[in-house]
């Protein structure tokens, strides 16, 4: 079959990163009035959809990886590059702030295509599969990894018939149980030969150097009742063999010529052995790559840090959440409110060996108040992080949030487009949605006077390191190109 794979072009309005939140999606605001992706906004691929089109190339289809945010193509674009490539199936993402402009997208292909299908993945498939199945514009819906379960559905829907891991509900075609990758080692690898790897850059690497996004694992097995990971990733971790996951990074190095590589995992260090083994597979092969990962603040120690600093680890994201100790319990961090100090020397030991540790607070959570609010200002005073995230929390369909909300009356709003990580679509008890724009606002204002000398440090450092290696004339340059 000729067969498309299509991360559709963000709506008007915002620029979506779709790989984000279990890959729900984050969204932020643009000025853009058309689809398409701005060109100064990161690019980050869906990783389902590129293991999904390697699963298709290996099953000798005739396949099409079509990034409409890297391409930067509107709905005409898209309908455009589909109409000439003619598949008889379209595989398309479908995220939460974008699923109605998402929806529209694939509506499009349907009537530019006549006789094409089309199949609807994404984390949202699960818990908003009634949505998805009533929008008219897909065939079959696929609830969980499409890696696993995309070929027995393609083959249900163009026989037309169903068998026991294919049923028909609610007029389409769907997996009658929810799909998870088992085993990370039997994937393909990414055919990066089709894929546009050059248009891909990432903040903390910047956008001229290149990079790939990587899983050395998958799956969340905490309950964080707020997280929509063990959903979108399922709430078993599943490991690569250490070895294949270095020999993926050495192909991309050698042949690709990435030089900086985002972990993917979601919680990259949560098993310790297989972390310092593959961080000294990359120190004996010599590898000379830069790496950024997410992980929790209990699962990390001194010897752990100084191992990835030496392997080349640059930036690891923390998700603090909130300042707050009894909060921050009630979050489902196991034992955060007897080991927060603890944590927070964590995080301050991560910057004394000489990584970046950026920290995400959310704001919003169950039980927040203003005092809340403020013990959350003052842990951020006291720890000083370099860079913050604050997000307002957003109550991901199929998660305890959503439904406890939901059955409180909290949420302000059923519009999904405005469930971007950054805007206020519920309450507290006892503080309004304005109240919580007001609280974010705050939170950033404190901050950046927190760390105003601490900034200030650290440009000088860069300067003074670019300084003596020649490469400040050309970095400066280069900035004034791109602002």
């Amino acid at each position: 079959m000729k067969i498309a794979m299509l991360q559709p072009p963000s709506p008007p309005g915002m620029n979506v990163k779709r790989d984000y939140a279990g890959g729900m999606g984050v969204a932020d605001p643009s000025e853009r009035a058309t689809f398409g992706h701005d060109p100064g906004y990161i690019t980050l691929p869906y990783m389902s959809l590129l293991y999904a089109t390697g699963v298709m190339d290996r099953a000798g289809h005739d396949v099409l990886f079509l990034d409409a945010q890297a391409d930067n193509l509107d709905i005409a674009g898209v309908t455009r590059r589909l109409r000439d490539f003619a598949p008889d199936l379209t595989v398309g993402v479908i995220n939460l702030p974008s699923v109605y402009g998402d929806l529209d997208v694939l509506k499009a292909v349907r009537e530019a295509v006549p006789g094409s299908r089309t199949v609807a993945i994404g984390a949202v498939a699960q818990p908003l599969f009634e949505l998805l199945a009533a929008s008219g514009a897909v065939d079959a819906v696929v609830r969980g990894d499409p890696e696993v379960v995309l070929e027995p559905l393609i083959e249900a829907l163009t026989a037309g018939r169903v068998n026991e891991r294919i049923e028909r509900r609610n007029g389409v075609y769907t997996n009658t149980d929810v799909a998870h990758v088992e085993d990370l080692d039997a994937l393909p690898p990414i055919p990066y030969h089709l894929v546009p790897i050059e248009r891909y850059w990432y903040h903390g690497f910047g956008k001229h150097t290149r990079y790939a996004a990587v899983f050395a694992s998958r799956g969340c097995s905490y309950n964080c009742y707020y997280c929509p990971y063990p959903m979108g990733f399922g709430r078993r971790i599943v490991h690569r063999d250490v070895r294949r996951v270095v020999d993926e990074i050495e192909e991309l190095y050698r042949s690709r010529h990435v030089r900086a590589i985002l972990f993917r995992d979601q919680v990259f260090t949560v098993d310790r052995n297989k972390t310092i083994a593959l961080c000294d597979e990359m120190l004996r092969r010599r590898l000379r790559i830069q790496w950024v990962v997410e992980t929790r603040l209990d699962r990390v120690d001194e010897e752990v840090l100084r191992k990835m600093k030496e392997a080349g680890c640059v930036r690891i994201h923390y998700g603090l959440e909130s300042g707050d100790p009894t909060l921050f319990r009630r979050v489902g961090k196991d034992g955060a409110e007897k080991g927060m100090e603890q944590l927070i020397r964590n995080f301050l030991l991560t910057e004394k060996v000489g990584i970046h540790a950026h920290m995400f607070v959310l704001i919003g959570l169950l039980g927040e108040t203003r005092e809340t609010i403020g013990n959350t200002i003052e842990t951020i005073r006291r720890i000083k992080p370099l860079t913050l995230q604050v997000a307002i929390v957003t109550p991901y369909p199929g998660t305890e949030l959503y439904e406890t909300v939901k059955r409180a009356g909290f949420l302000e709003t059923d519009d999904f487009s405005r469930y971007t990580g950054f805007q206020a679509v519920s309450r507290t008890e006892s503080l309004t949605a304005d109240d919580l724009v007001k609280a974010r606002a705050r939170i950033m204002r404190e901050h950046a006077r927190a760390v105003r000398f601490k900034r200030w440090r650290h440009l000088a450092g860069l300067a003074w390191t670019y300084t003596r290696d020649g490469s400040l004339p050309s970095r400066l340059a280069r900035k004034l190109r791109t602002t």
